[in-house]
């Protein structure tokens, strides 16, 4: 008995019992042929080994993913010839191996993959995505978050594109007239209303498009339906002392991470609620201004090795206390403590939601306490995109210190990770050891905690400094899916995909996230210019830089695009007069540094950006 990491195939013959009761000897015999001319070599040529068949199915096991998928394009490509009609599921996983046989929850989710499939297409686990090699990323397409049988988890499942289809575009037919249905019949309807119109009292056309329904405009925005709450700073209670207020701080940031892994709520940013923090007494006001229906309100306090925590719910609308819990512990409970936190306020908000699935939210990040206070303090001492040397390195000896105590704590070795890969990029210098080393420790943490999103962020990151935008694109999606209302983890999936040419995208995912964080630190609005100018939608990058511009005068990126946008649309004097400006802010600027930086990576808007600016009289050389 061998227990491995393998890829696991399953398929299985759509309509074989029909086809069977329609003529049992020809079936049978053009399904034998299909086995041994097609599906045998194929499994065989890519390295691997059937160890089961179901008359009108099998599994298969190979040892690489990128074979696997390979074997299950080549068999779809052989069955478009044929007169059956084949389903695949791939899954990544912990297999036993006994006897030629393969057992194990690999194989089961292989076959829930399967069943989920359509005829001809072939479905993967995130598993398969995140190990295939970083060149086949554009061939996988997400389908979404499915519940399988006797599979507790929902399953992360893509499809793989299959260009060569004969099938594929006919195929999507009934999806696509299913999802336009609706519009159409509107359309017709709204049509024939306008034309009786037209005929009683000819109406401006304005006016006749504002009554035409909203379903009509499919790239319209509709108000998200999920429910939206804010996790306000928990508050130091009387005698816990300043000097552990970053407890308080660390503990707030730490719910409000695991609500937002749950894709059923819309969870508002930690530094929103922060920036809101003592301005209003009214819960309801400052709910109204943070644009939630839910407010959670908490305080908590340490004496010695007892931890006191108490936590209320509260609906905006009204104001009434939906719930409210107080917790009395030793201080080794902390983790007991934020997981019933969670639990029960995600049952309060969504109560369809499991409870497995609230409490699997949160999770314990590690067994040390004093490994956690050092990274709740080093957390404190920095934050991605701030310019503070002296606070990175402060923060990076607080993580080192945390890892001195527990090697295993991913969060400490994807903050550790961070503080090199921003010193890099802060001092684009050629020098790639420090971007190694943080790129080498982001993947330790995500070894560590293949859930961890900001592993994914930060490996993310690194990959673009390094030049390969692709592989960054998809680190960064990885962390979305792992926390969908992360604001953090999709402003850097707008930043990746600005670098990687999906300009659209990247507008959208940063409004999201602007949605999701509406105290957001100027970053935010840069990266949303930035995504608006690529996009060539400079009217509206003008509004949003310049709101920077107000907040904070002497912000540099917002500068930069501010510069690039007169520059296009010929002010040269106000975009050398914000040159000027830049350059007091940030002596080192350059188009040199510009051009190793590589904001919009290799795309043809790279050279555009940079002529933009030396038109703007940039300086080559800082």
């Amino acid at each position: 008995m061998e227990r491995k990491l393998a890829a696991i195939m399953a398929a299985d013959v759509v309509g074989y019992s029909r086809l069977m009761a329609e003529n049992e000897a020809s079936t049978y015999a053009d399904l034998r042929t299909v086995f041994d001319d097609l599906i045998g070599p194929t499994v065989v040529r890519h390295g691997g080994r059937t160890f089961k068949t179901t008359g009108d199915g099998f599994l298969a096991i190979f040892p690489s993913v990128n074979e696997a998928v390979d074997a299950a394009l080549a068999i779809q490509q052989g069955f478009d010839k044929g007169p059956f009609k084949l389903r695949i599921g791939i899954n990544l996983g912990d297999v036993i191996e006994d006897n030629g046989d393969v057992y194990g929850d690999g194989v089961n989710v292989a076959a829930r993959l399967e069943a989920m499939t359509e005829p001809g297409q072939i479905f993967v686990s995130d598993a398969v995505v995140m190990a295939a090699d970083r060149n086949r990323a554009g061939i996988f397409a997400r389908v979404g978050r499915r519940r399988a049988k006797n599979i507790p988890e929902l399953l992360n499942v893509y499809r793989v594109r299959r260009m060569d289809s004969p099938w594929s575009a006919w195929r999507r037919l009934p999806h696509v007239l299913r999802g336009t249905a609706a519009r159409w019949s509107y359309g017709v309807a709204a049509t024939a209303l306008i034309l009786i119109g037209t005929q009683i009292a000819p109406l401006p056309l304005a006016a006749m498009v504002s009554r035409i329904p909203a379903a009509l405009f499919p790239n319209q925005t509709r108000e998200d339906p999920r429910p939206s709450v804010a996790v306000m700073p928990f508050t130091t209670m009387s005698g816990g002392g300043q000097e552990q207020s970053y407890f308080a701080d660390g503990l707030t940031e730490d719910v409000t991470t695991a609500l937002a892994r749950n894709s059923e709520l819309q969870v508002i940013a930690r530094d929103s609620t922060y920036a809101v923090r003592g301005q209003d007494s009214d819960v309801r006001k400052l709910g109204q201004r943070l644009g939630v229906s839910y407010v959670v309100e908490g305080s908590a306090r340490r004496e010695g090795d007892r931890l006191r925590v108490s936590a209320q719910l509260i609906d905006v609308k009204t104001g009434a206390h939906l719930w409210s819990r107080s917790f009395d512990r030793q201080v080794a409970d902390v983790f007991t403590v934020q997981s019933e936190l969670t639990t029960e306020i995600v049952a309060q908000l969504a109560p369809y939601i499991g409870r497995s699935e609230a409490a699997a939210a949160a999770q314990r990040p590690t067994d040390n306490l004093q490994a956690y206070d050092l990274v709740l303090q080093a957390r404190n001492r920095y934050r991605h995109g701030a310019n503070d040397a002296k606070g990175l390195l402060e923060a990076r000896a607080l993580y080192q210190r945390a890892l001195e105590m527990d090697p295993a704590y991913a969060a400490a070795r994807a903050g550790l990770a961070l503080t090199y890969i921003a010193e890099v990029a802060q001092r684009p210098d050629g020098q790639t050891g420090g971007l190694d080393t943080g790129l080498s420790e982001a993947r330790q943490a995500v070894r560590l905690d293949p859930n961890l999103a900001l592993g994914y962020q930060v490996i993310s990151f690194g990959l673009a400094v390094q030049g390969d935008y692709s592989g960054g694109l998809q680190a960064a999606k990885r962390a979305v899916e792992l926390n969908p209302n992360d604001p953090d983890s999709m402003m850097a999936l707008a930043k990746a995909q600005v670098r990687f040419g999906e300009y659209d995208d990247a507008v959208v995912n940063a409004e999201r996230a602007r949605r999701l964080h509406p105290m957001a630190p100027e970053y935010y609005a840069y990266v949303h210019g930035q995504a608006l100018y690529a996009a060539e939608r400079r009217e509206e990058a003008d509004t949003v830089i310049s709101e920077c511009l107000v907040r904070a005068p002497r912000d540099t990126n917002c500068l930069l695009i501010q510069a690039v946008l007169q520059s296009a649309r010929g002010d040269i004097e106000a975009a050398q007069l914000t040159i000027a400006n830049l350059i007091e802010a940030h002596p080192t600027f350059s188009l040199e540094a510009e051009r190793a930086y590589r904001r919009f990576g290799d795309r043809p808007l790279m050279d555009q950006f940079l002529s933009d600016l030396a038109r703007a009289k940039a300086p080559e050389t800082a």
